[in-house]
């Protein structure tokens, strides 16, 4: 009976040291990974449209616009230049030259997403995240960066990008 009970005790810690052991490797995994992150996506994010590249002085950035009205109708105003300044220190924005379509706002945004911020036409690039929630309307997410945003994060204030199809 006491052998049984050893055995049995043996067991029951060998398990728990393993799902301990997967537990806190995956804890730390997820802790140390700078892309796991809450999803913040709305219908029309999952797919995408067009690949776009950005250029502010002699770097680039790529993207891909999401299959959404909202971005759609940004795809017609390229290529295009804008003036982009820092906000927050969590993202980038510029005014575009004319309102865009109406799409769906949402008051989360994650790095490396683009958003349009209908009540001044600008279009906001996001290279942090700090818990800031975007008020009402909200933001309608149009793209993600793929490659660059290092480039976006980098730019002086007041920097001249240019996108176009890439």
């Amino acid at each position: 009976m006491i052998t049984g009970l050893a055995v049995l005790a043996t067991a029951v810690a060998g398990l728990t040291a393993c799902g301990s052991a997967s537990d806190s490797a995956a804890t730390s995994s997820v802790a140390a990974s700078p892309t796991a992150q809450p999803s913040t996506s709305q219908p029309g994010q999952e797919g995408s449209s067009m690949q776009i590249r950005l250029r502010i002085g002699g770097a680039e950035a790529t993207a891909r616009l999401y299959d959404n009205a909202t971005a759609r109708d940004f795809a017609s105003l390229l290529p295009a230049t804008i003036t982009l300044h820092d906000l927050g220190g969590r993202e980038k924005a510029g005014a575009l030259p004319r309102d865009l379509a109406d799409g769906q706002g949402q008051s989360g945004y994650r790095a490396g997403q683009i958003g349009y911020w209908s009540p001044s036409s600008d279009l906001a690039i996001y290279y942090r995240e700090d818990g800031f929630r975007i008020p009402s309307p909200g933001i309608v997410m149009i793209g993600e960066i793929e490659t660059g945003l290092d480039t976006i994060t980098d730019a002086d204030g007041n920097a001249t990008v240019s996108i176009a199809a890439a």
